[in-house]
């Protein structure tokens, strides 16, 4: 997969209104580059999140100071150009997998995505798929999956198999706390105010990170 800005404009338009969010609150960054070995080819940075030598590979190609300039403003997502061994059809479910971590930040707020991030830091990779936004935010791809693209088509990538079987937990905020063993205070998220509506920009990797 070729990955245009154009196609991830109305990809993500779309998958933004079956997630109920306002695709004016994003900025997406599509990183000039093939996909490295390992690296994870779509992500999500919470409104609060910055970029540390910890961050997801491609957020530390977006670079801290471009993320750094919508922070508390935009959910952001960054994904590569090239995306080898990925369907078309894959990206409108793997944008709404992210959506779907969005949509919990502004239903549960910031301290809550705060404590889920602990806990994965905690799995460190173990079990990541069974945590419970993981699995919230597979079923959602999977729902839109079925109603969006060929469902077959995916199913036949290994890397989907995880997204197109969750099933959503009954409790993703009481499930995390229970594993993570700690209590945070519940607030609706709120994005601070910008001008400028939805942002997709093709970007070069921020220098010395590739």
């Amino acid at each position: 997969m070729i990955v245009e800005p154009e196609t991830v404009r109305a990809e993500l338009e779309h998958a933004c209104r079956d997630a109920r969010l306002a695709a004016s609150s994003f900025v997406v960054w599509i990183v000039d580059r093939p996909r490295p070995d390992g690296a994870t080819p779509v992500a999500y940075l919470q409104p609060g999140g910055c970029v540390t030598r910890d961050t997801v590979q491609v957020f530390r190609a977006v670079g801290a100071e471009r993320a750094g300039e919508f922070a508390g403003a935009a959910h952001r997502l960054a994904l590569w150009r090239e995306l080898p061994g990925l369907p078309a059809a894959a990206l409108g479910p793997m944008l709404r997998h992210e959506l779907a971590h969005a949509a919990r930040w502004e239903r549960s707020g910031a301290a809550f995505y705060e404590a889920d991030e602990r806990l994965r830091q905690r799995v460190d990779g173990h079990g990541y798929a069974a945590l419970p936004t993981e699995r919230e935010a597979n079923a959602a791809a999977a729902s839109y999956a079925r109603a969006t693209a060929g469902v077959a088509e995916l199913a036949a990538v290994p890397e989907l198999a995880d997204l197109l079987r969750a099933a959503p937990p009954d409790d993703v905020v009481g499930e995390t706390l229970a594993l993570l063993g700690e209590g945070v205070a519940l607030e609706p998220g709120r994005l601070r105010p910008r001008d400028g509506g939805l942002v997709v920009a093709l970007v070069p990797p921020a220098a010395g990170t590739l």
